[in-house]
This record gives structure tokens, C-alpha cells and sequence, in this order.
């Protein structure tokens, strides 16, 4: 069975790019591609309310059915209208810090997990660019996307999760360790390789266990006209005195390695979270409690 798409509209990119995407052109993209699209995203505008629901509105005039989105800094008059809807999407996470999202999803889901439904969603929510993995199990979203759970990699990072009576725990917050050879936290106590033997032990051992290892590299400087040779690469492009020379490949010196671990772990975090619906109160900290 061939999968199908959920698709943005793009807008937030846009938006940080300093472009527009065209309402028509989106809507034709959409009808032309149809057959591979299961789901798509209103056209949201992240200056104006009044314009996202201009655009939810030409878009079901001419025939389509997007999601609606609600921003998280809005007033409740456009919550109340997204709520019109059985499935809508709440964007703006990265407007806002985390406390106040956390107090918005708070409102949010206090508005849909009622009594009257016995604290299960009265609604299906999708939440734009939510990666960070406390927000993700506290909440019974329908679904969520994000890109930027591949910036862990990018800044040499990898999720490790908490153990719990010694097996992996997905019920809080996983630690974020830096495991690159030229991170920038190399030289503190957030570096992989300045934790205590014990704890660089586990962490090894639960890579491994995963299928990765941390790998190891030495650095050299060298002379100008330097010819990089197998396994090495530029520290600096530009500069091109110093060369890092991978020595067993891993999440210390392979950024695709990083991305890949770190997609296994929202895997695993998905495998480990309660079938949707599940009740949520407001009261517990994650679903676990």
C-alpha cells in the first residue's frame, strides 16, 4: 500500500526566509498532486489571524478541505473557530518560550479533554514543529511534525533516554548529550567524553545496543597545500590548518550517523506512548503517572 502525505503549507519557512507562498499556487499543487496527499495544512498567515482564516476559507471554496491552524499567541476567538473543526493544527511553537507554551498547550487541551468526554480528546490536534520530547509525551496529540529534530545532529548532539528501575524510560525528558569531536562543549562537563566512567558506559553500551557506536578521532595540524588524505577531513574549510582524522567512524564524527540515531529514538518514543485516545486530566505529568 503506497503511503500518503501530510503536507505543510510551507508558511513558517516562508515566513523566517522573508518570501510568501501563494495561495493559488499551493492550492493547485495540492489538487495536481492529490492522489499522494492524505492531509494538508491551511495556508496560514503568521502576522494576521484574520488572514489564515481568509485563506481556510478560499480554500474550501474552491473545494478543498485543509486543516485550520491556530497560532499559539491568538486570541481564543480563532481557537474557538479552528475548534469548528473535528482535526485542526496548532502552530507559532517557536514564538513563543517553552513555559508558555506548555501554559498554552495547557489551555488547549483543558479545552478539548472535558469531562463531558471523560478527559479523552473531544478533537484531533496536529502540532507544527514539535520536537521537543517533554511537550510530546505530556499531551495526546493526534500528530505532530518537525524538522528540527535534525539540529541535534547539526550541533553534534544525540538523545540519550532516562533509565528507569535499569531499562530506557520514554515517560520524561531524555538527556541531550554532545558526542561531536568538535563541539564547542568539548571542554565542559556537557561533553560525552567528561562524564564519569560509569556513565560513558552505559551510554556506549546503550548506542551499541542500537546499532551505533561512538567512533573516535584525532586532530593534526598541517602546512599549507595540504592534500586531505582517506578518512580525514577540514576542521575549517576556509583556514585549512587542521585536519580531523576519523579513526573508527561514529556519532562523534558522522553527522548522518547522529540524524539516524536520533530519528530511532522518536521511533522508540512513539512505540512506547498509549494508543490514541488517551485520557488526559491535566493534573499528571505525562501519561505514565
Amino acid at each position: 500500500m503506497k503511503s500518503k502525505l501530510f503536507l505543510d503549507s510551507g508558511a513558517y519557512s516562508a515566513w523566517t526566509n522573508k518570501t510568501e507562498v501563494n495561495i493559488q499556487d499551493y492550492i493547485n499543487f495540492i489538487k495536481e498532486h492529490k492522489d499522494d496527499i492524505e492531509t494538508y495544512s491551511c495556508l496560514d498567515d503568521i502576522k494576521s489571524p484574520e488572514k489564515t482564516w481568509e485563506n481556510q476559507k478560499e480554500m474550501e471554496r474552491q473545494g478543498l478541505s485543509p486543516l485550520p491552524v491556530w497560532h499559539v499567541m491568538e486570541n481564543d476567538s480563532f481557537l474557538e473557530k479552528a475548534m469548528q473543526y473535528n482535526y485542526f493544527a496548532v502552530g507559532g511553537m517557536s514564538l513563543d518560550s517553552s513555559v508558555a507554551r506548555k501554559n498554552r498547550f495547557d489551555y488547549v487541551f483543558s479545552k478539548v479533554c472535558t469531562k463531558k468526554t471523560d478527559y479523552f480528546p473531544s478533537h484531533k490536534i496536529h502540532g507544527f514543529g514539535l520536537s521537543a520530547p517533554n511537550l510530546l509525551i505530556a499531551y495526546p496529540w493526534y500528530s505532530v511534525d518537525s524538522t528540527s529534530w535534525v539540529q541535534y545532529s547539526r550541533y553534534g548532539l544525540i538523545l540519550v533516554p532516562n533509565l528507569k528501575n535499569g531499562k530506557p524510560s520514554y515517560s520524561e525528558a531524555p538527556y541531550t548529550i554532545a558526542v561531536s569531536s568538535r563541539s564547542k562543549a568539548v571542554g565542559d562537563s556537557k561533553h560525552f567524553r567528561n562524564f564519569a566512567p560509569m556513565e560513558r558506559e552505559w551510554i556506549t553500551a546503550y548506542c551499541l545496543s542500537k546499532g551505533f557506536s561512538m567512533g573516535r578521532t584525532l586532530f593534526k595540524s598541517v602546512k599549507k597545500g595540504y592534500e586531505l588524505k582517506e578518512n580525514e577531513k577540514w576542521t575549517d574549510r576556509k583556514i585549512k590548518n587542521r585536519v580531523e582524522v576519523v579513526v573508527e567512524k561514529g556519532l562523534c564524527c558522522d553527522g548522518e550517523a547522529r540524524d539516524a540515531y536520533n530519528l530511532l529514538y522518536f521511533i522508540e518514543l512513539e512505540k512506547n506512548q498509549p494508543t490514541y485516545p488517551w485520557r488526559w486530566t491535566g493534573h499528571r505529568k505525562s501519561f505514565f503517572d
